[in-house]
């Protein structure tokens, strides 16, 4: 989905929406489509493009791995 990012001159993002909304006229924004596990923390206002930072890994999802993990050892101690 395309999002709309509206920024500052130092690339402080002022505002950030999706769907259909109006484009503003005179401030300084771009459409662009978030890439998954991503999200936009400012854009750089000498070219216009968006900077990017990974999303933190949910709790519930380190728990998941760590889980897995300990299933897979307990299966290499037990011979399986």
């Amino acid at each position: 989905m395309q999002t709309l990012i509206i920024y500052d001159a130092t690339g402080y993002i002022i505002s950030q929406m999706s769907g259909d909304v109006r484009e503003p006229v005179g401030i300084p924004f771009l459409w662009i489509e978030i890439p998954e596990g991503k999200r936009v923390v400012s854009v750089d206002p000498e070219t216009g493009t968006p900077v990017y930072e990974d999303l933190p890994v949910p709790e519930i999802q380190q728990l998941k791995d760590q889980i897995d993990a300990l299933n897979i050892a307990m299966a290499q101690m037990l011979g399986m």
